[in-house]
């Protein structure tokens, strides 16, 4: 019995396929020889990354094999080259295969490359130079990168939230999914604190299942996997198989300070202060000029879509303290660099305040100025006073400090709901295989 980790990236494209659905079908094929140390780990990855196909996610096994990890690697291997063969786009995918001997948790490489994955771009090389020092088995191209940050991923202390996922049946795919919308938002709204992010409450519509033409029925995220299976329910489609998943998806894992000099499709934290008024661009977009820590100007972006984020964006003035978690994108406006915004902490408000004529004390009506350094006058009544002098009237605000995010049913994948807690979980028990993998 020798402990191994798998992990898998890069095996999703645009015309189909899936990274997960692979890896349960994997699984399937190994479950008479292994024993699971951990449910199968969903790992989000940097969600700004350009060549990402939809959420950028690798999948890790931590096993026990009944074998040798060389034929594990080689089954792996096989699995993908035929999963993938139909594909016309390997100018930019490259699926990755990577078998690990041991346990990576304890080797600070590969804690150190999920956590840049998270934030950076990291290049094959610096990959495969962990991967050779390791003696880990690896196969493919780019997706070795999302692959062996996968399997760096969610080591004890880190914060996880579950999925469970129902796979359609290979002559279903391509097909109209059939669904009870209605039940979903009945299962949703009886567990608002346990499931998240399966409903998009702004449409009614099913958040959790996908409209491309992939493998995947539905994907039901919460922190309670027995709740989880409640969603069953819903389909009226009779799923092939349904894998649980532990992940870090919606625990802000990409939470990180970013500092220094902002780097096109870096993600993380940015620390600014408010430099102008907020202006609505094309397309009902919202941006605001503001200032970092270190004095760099940033164009801070809120999309439609993170409603009600382009609300609140509208609502900031200059002198506002922000931090937006979210990523820099590859375009800039008269040389100043875009950060697009996925959740936002207001820490200050700023204290506004509008400049007016004094009121006529013998009539009440509003005076004007009567020229620099001579008071002002009545248009009224004709009174006159030299000694008069304008006043500041502070005006209310709507904006409050506190945490927004979008509304539920449109987080980004690695964002954490506002009102969930982040939670340090102790050493994970072992699943029964059974538990994880349910075959239809």
């Amino acid at each position: 019995m020798t402990r191994v980790v798998v992990g898998f990236d890069d095996i999703d494209s645009e015309w189909g396929g899936c990274t997960t659905h692979l890896t349960g079908l994997f699984l399937y094929h190994i479950r008479s020889k292994v024993r699971l140390l951990d449910y199968p780990l969903l790992v989000r990855l940097n969600p700004n990354i350009p060549w990402k196909t939809r959420g950028n996610a690798a999948t890790a096994l931590h096993l026990d094999y009944y074998g040798d990890p060389r034929e594990l690697y080689e089954l792996a291997v096989w699995m993908v080259e035929e999963y993938t063969r139909d594909r016309d786009d390997w100018d930019v995918k490259r699926p990755g295969v990577i078998v690990y001997p041991g346990d990576p948790h304890s080797n600070p490489r590969l804690i150190w490359l999920y956590h840049k994955a998270l934030r950076d771009v990291i290049t094959v090389d610096i990959v495969r130079s962990i991967l050779d020092k390791s003696q880990a088995l690896y196969h493919g191209g780019r997706g070795i990168i999302g692959a062996t940050a996968g399997i760096g991923a969610l080591g004890v202390g880190e914060d996880y939230t579950f999925e469970l996922i129902a796979y359609r049946r290979p002559e279903m795919v391509g097909k109209e999914r059939c669904l009870f919308e209605d039940e979903a938002i009945r299962i949703e709204s009886l567990a608002p604190t346990c499931t998240f992010n399966n409903v998009d409450w702004l449409t009614g519509r099913l958040a959790a299942a996908p409209r491309g033409p992939d493998p995947v029925l539905a994907g039901f995220r919460g922190d309670c996997p027995d709740m989880l299976k409640a969603y069953r329910r819903v389909l009226c489609e009779e799923p092939s198989f349904w894998v649980l998943y532990r992940s870090n998806q919606h625990t802000d894992p990409h939470d990180s300070l970013l500092t220094g000099e902002l780097t096109i499709y870096n993600t993380g934290t940015l620390k600014a202060r408010i430099t102008g008024w907020p202006r609505v661009i094309s397309g009902g977009h919202v941006v605001v000029r503001a200032s970092t820590d270190w004095g760099e100007d940033v164009d801070i972006i809120f999309y439609r879509e993170t409603n009600p984020l382009p609300r609140i964006g509208r609502l900031l003035v200059p002198g506002d303290e922000v931090r937006a978690l979210g990523g820099v994108k590859p375009y800039t406006h008269n040389g100043v660099k875009t950060f697009a915004v996925e959740k936002l902490w207001v820490d200050k408000v700023a204290t506004l305040y509008k400049t007016m004529s004094p009121r006529c004390p013998r009539c009440g009506s509003r005076m004007k100025s009567a020229g620099t350094g001579k008071g002002y006058k009545c248009p009224k009544c004709g009174y006159t006073d030299k000694n008069a002098r304008s006043i500041k009237i502070r005006l209310s605000r709507e904006l409050i400090p506190g945490v927004y995010t979008p509304k539920e049913g449109r987080l980004g994948h690695l964002v954490m709901p506002r009102w969930r807690s982040k939670r340090t979980n102790s050493k994970i028990n072992p699943p029964d295989i059974n538990n994880v993998f349910i075959l239809e």
